[in-house]
């Protein structure tokens, strides 16, 4: 299953690293600026369409990146999640541990090394 919470804090960890604006990224992806507010506020989930738009406006990307790739460390998690501005609800607070459930019984720990 596609995680839209992981693709838009990418959306916006791309955008950080470029330096766009939402409506800076909306010209630079040729999409309405609407488009990328309504995403990037979780109001729309980011369409294949969308997500193709940002890959062809952008050489160091790729679908695998935004689809496949996971967070493997919770320094990325917390960097990742730093530039999302409405995650309120952690009051600050640092993630200790990250664990991943699979449907197979099999798990995946993430603990926080500092």
């Amino acid at each position: 299953m596609i995680n839209n919470e992981l693709i838009v804090l990418k959306i916006k960890k791309l955008m950080d690293e470029n330096n766009l604006t939402p409506s800076s990224f909306a010209t630079k992806i040729q999409s309405k600026r609407a488009n990328v507010s309504h995403i990037l506020s979780g109001r729309n989930k980011p369409s294949l369409n969308f997500l193709i738009k940002i890959v062809d406006s952008f050489d160091n990307i790729s679908l695998d990146w935004f689809i496949t790739e996971e967070i493997s460390t919770i320094k990325e998690y917390n960097r990742l999640t730093d530039l999302n501005t409405n995650n309120k609800e952690d009051n600050g607070r640092e993630i200790k541990t990250i664990v991943h459930f699979y449907k197979d019984g099999t798990f995946r720990l993430f603990k926080n090394s500092d």
